[in-house]
């Protein structure tokens, strides 16, 4: 009798706790979401609108246009429930938003408490805010979000299929970004170095990640005479922006643009790395891919835009807790 009413107590604090925490994220995701809209003229200027007639109609630019989930899920929202695209948009922002913060506490509770967990969220949700001082209209974001954190969830567990089938989702249908997870399933997945297991290891990360990159390709190759938007090449913009604002700190206190970068994971960049012998051997890792990430958006994209390394915090977030909150080594993965 009293195993019977210590399971009930346990199954009732479990689902309190689930409803709890999903009450928060709810509201976590509804202040980011106001604080976009409050920030982001585009959104209520016709800018959006204007975008949105332009994806639907497949004659606006690349990348944006091979991003196909950016624009027919909103598109779809809108169709369904008979509300503006402005507010399709509001919508699609909102829900993806709230499930990668769930998704998020539920990925990080592998390895720590529930107020450890809840405290990575709020790094996460509190950082987001330096995404918003650009104005631009990258809304693939928020569902690329939730499918990085669940990408690295089937990685860790070893779920590999599942792991194919996110990364067709994430990689070719919502955001190109998220192939560089083929590259922690090789660093995850790789038993040695030994010739036989690069070979094997390799071979599995391309069977894996091949569909991914067909579909991305493919559509890539549907759009191919739509320029990209802005340019393709930006190094030397990003190296000297970033140089100018290391010489005059006062200018990049008060007006700089290249510190966002910086400042969305702010001391939690350097905590990282401080965590990564405390942590696990799945966060080692993929911690590789933060300098892969980082380097290919130096050289291809604006980089003071900061929402672009949102998804590395999935990474930078637990490891920096790990040194934080130091775990016994017996924790899996």
């Amino acid at each position: 009798m009293r195993s019977k009413i210590t399971s009930r107590f346990n199954q009732i604090f479990h689902n309190r706790e689930v409803l709890l925490f999903t009450l928060i994220y709810f509201f976590l995701s509804l202040y980011n979401l106001i604080l976009k809209l409050r920030m982001t003229n585009l959104w209520i200027n016709g800018t959006l609108v204007n975008n949105h007639n332009s994806l639907m109609a497949f004659t606006y630019s690349n990348n944006e246009q091979s991003r196909l989930f950016q624009f027919l899920i909103p598109e779809l929202i809108h169709r369904v429930f008979s509300i503006s695209i402005i507010s399709s948009y509001a919508f699609n922002r909102f829900v993806f938003v709230f499930l990668a913060f769930v998704a998020f506490h539920l990925f990080l509770h592998t390895w720590f408490s529930t107020a450890e967990s809840f405290i990575g969220v709020l790094i996460m949700s509190g950082s987001l805010a330096i995404t918003f001082i650009v104005d631009d209209l990258q809304e693939s974001a928020p569902l690329l979000m939730l499918l990085f954190v669940l990408g690295l969830w089937a990685l860790r567990e070893k779920k590999d299929w599942l792991f194919c089938l996110l990364l067709i989702l994430g990689g070719g249908l919502t955001n190109e970004t998220m192939l560089v997870l083929a590259a922690g399933y090789f660093f995850y997945r790789i038993p040695s170095t030994r010739i036989s297991d690069i070979i094997k290891t390799g071979f599995m990360t391309g069977v894996l990640a091949l569909p991914a990159f067909l579909v991305q390709g493919g559509i890539r190759y549907i759009t191919r005479n739509q320029p990209h938007l802005g340019g393709a090449y930006h190094l030397p913009g990003n190296l000297i922006g970033i140089w100018i604002e290391i010489r005059d700190p006062f200018l990049a206190l008060f007006q700089g643009k290249y510190i966002y970068p910086f400042l969305i994971f702010s001391i939690f960049w350097i905590l990282a790395v401080l965590g990564y012998s405390k942590s696990p051997r799945f966060l080692k890792s993929v911690f590789w891919l933060i300098p892969i990430f980082v380097a290919a958006h130096m050289i291809t994209g604006v980089i003071y835009e900061a929402r672009q390394m949102v998804p590395m915090g999935f990474i930078i977030i637990p490891m920096a807790l790990l040194f934080i909150f130091p775990k016994q080594t017996d924790k899996p993965a």
